[in-house]
């Protein structure tokens, strides 16, 4: 099995016999509200599309990527019959295109590729949004992810997204309804009108 292979089984397992959509997170529900209700939305590592479902249902057309095949089959199969505009993609971000000033919002939950933010300001279209909510360094003592290379330092989004109008941002401890919680950077932020 070539590394490849592996890192793609890996996903698959995680997403596998488990349906499409879901709960989104906390943020996203909290922020819903400020987002565009019409335009191009990319879903990044949209999973089984809990944020997806959301977006396509406030009046979006979502682009929901990922790199696992069981996740977007999920997808595809909450989507089929039930009208959503979303169109579930399965691709590496590391090389899937996104064309500049294409898009009206993207999101990026529980996802870090800090490479990828640059890109992401590009892609915006003036007056875009781009709703940001991971995981921060803290969360590695409490649970998962453990691996530095997907936690944020303190204040460490703040740098990732500059240049972009700080619509909503916090850092801190977030105490899920279930009682569950994760320590979490969450940022919206929009392109400036050029």
């Amino acid at each position: 099995m070539t590394n490849d292979a592996g890192r793609r089984a890996g996903w698959d397992g995680r997403h596998g016999g488990r349906p499409g959509g879901g709960e989104p997170e906390p943020f996203v529900i909290e922020v819903l509200p400020l987002l565009p209700r019409r335009g191009v939305a990319l879903d990044v590592a949209a999973g089984r599309g809990r944020h997806s479902l959301a977006l396509a249902r406030a009046g979006l057309s979502v682009v929901a990527v990922d790199y696992s095949r069981k996740a977007i089959a999920a997808l595809a199969d909450a989507v089929h019959g039930g009208g959503a505009a979303v169109w579930p993609v399965v691709a590496d971000l590391d090389t899937f295109p996104i064309g500049d000033g294409t898009l009206d919002l993207i999101v990026n939950v529980n996802y870090l590729d800090r490479s990828l933010f640059p890109k992401f300001a590009r892609a915006l279209k003036p007056e875009g949004f781009l709703l940001a909510d991971t995981f921060l360094v803290d969360q590695a003592a409490s649970g998962h992810p453990r691996d530095p290379r997907f936690l944020l330092g303190h204040y460490e989004l703040r740098t990732l997204i500059g240049g972009l109008e700080i619509i909503r941002y916090r850092e801190g401890l977030m105490v899920y309804p279930d009682g569950t919680s994760a320590w979490r950077a969450s940022a919206l932020v929009r392109r400036k009108e050029t």
